[in-house]
């Protein structure tokens, strides 16, 4: 008799492993997806815990509902969600932030690349509203993009959407002198085939021009001083760079330099 209890009792200790360690991590966003995709199942026994992993009433969970875009979830292998552990929202909110947009390249569809690059977009933005940007978000968004690039080739606007687009060359436009100069090519064709804004162009060669200690064609790049006071950093064929901005979409350099409380006053050449 002893003997087939302890049985039992190894294999219920060898189900509830099994059922553990099956269970996968997801966070809000990756939740949203399975549900758009119409591959989420959530049971009415889902189970929700606290902080301090208290199991929570149905009330005391409705209480923190606003919270759970930050909470974890898990599901099995089957996409049933299981439970619910609701996390600090600061805490989360920067973690998630710096977690990659896919897991899996593989499950990236190539024609459908909205949501992921909308993310990607307002991570970059998120970390240049502050005074404190963080260049490990920079990598984290520059790798999902280089593998998105790799597996896709250059998204379309079709694919991408226009925000998509913008997404790609933000992070590029904010990775190293040696990745801008590695996708300008692909950029460059993107905007011949009108999937990308030519301004974008203008800007990026701008930069790269910039990186190699040589004048600027747009009048795109502000150098700030060290008493916080701006400059326009060294431009080329100053008396025709409202022809060259026009071509790229842009509008005149005095009007752009304003921003910056700046004056460009070179008589322009008809």
């Amino acid at each position: 008799m002893s003997k087939y209890i302890i049985l039992l009792a190894s294999i219920f200790l060898f189900l509830s492993c099994k059922q553990k360690e099956n269970l996968t991590r997801i966070n809000y966003e990756e939740m949203t997806d399975l549900v758009m995709a119409n591959d989420f199942i959530m049971p009415d026994a889902v189970q929700y815990y606290d902080l301090q992993g208290n199991l929570l009433s149905k009330e005391e969970k409705e209480a923190l509902s606003n919270d759970l875009p930050y909470a974890n979830w898990f599901i099995n292998d089957q996409n049933v969600l299981i439970k619910v552990e609701f996390q600090d929202p600061e805490i989360a909110r920067l973690a998630l932030a710096k977690e990659p947009v896919f897991k899996d390249i593989n499950k990236v569809d190539c024609n459908n690349l909205n949501r992921i690059l909308e993310r990607i977009y307002a991570r970059d933005q998120d970390n240049r509203g502050n005074n404190l940007m963080d260049e490990e978000l920079d990598l984290s968004n520059l790798a999902s993009v280089e593998q998105i690039v790799e597996k896709c080739g250059m998204p379309s606007r079709a694919a991408a959407g226009e925000k998509g687009m913008s997404a790609i060359w933000l992070v590029i436009q904010h990775a190293s002198a040696e990745k801008r100069s590695q996708y300008f090519p692909q950029l460059l064709e993107a905007s011949k085939k009108g999937d990308l804004e030519r301004q974008d162009i203008a800007l990026m060669q701008d930069r790269m021009l910039m990186d190699a200690g040589n004048p600027q064609l747009y009048g795109s790049q502000i150098m700030m001083n060290e008493d916080g006071s701006y400059d326009l950093y060294e431009l080329k064929d100053t008396a025709t760079v409202d022809a060259r901005r026009a071509v790229m979409g842009m509008g005149p350099l005095s009007e752009y330099v304003s921003y910056w409380d700046l004056t460009f006053d070179v008589v322009q050449e008809k």
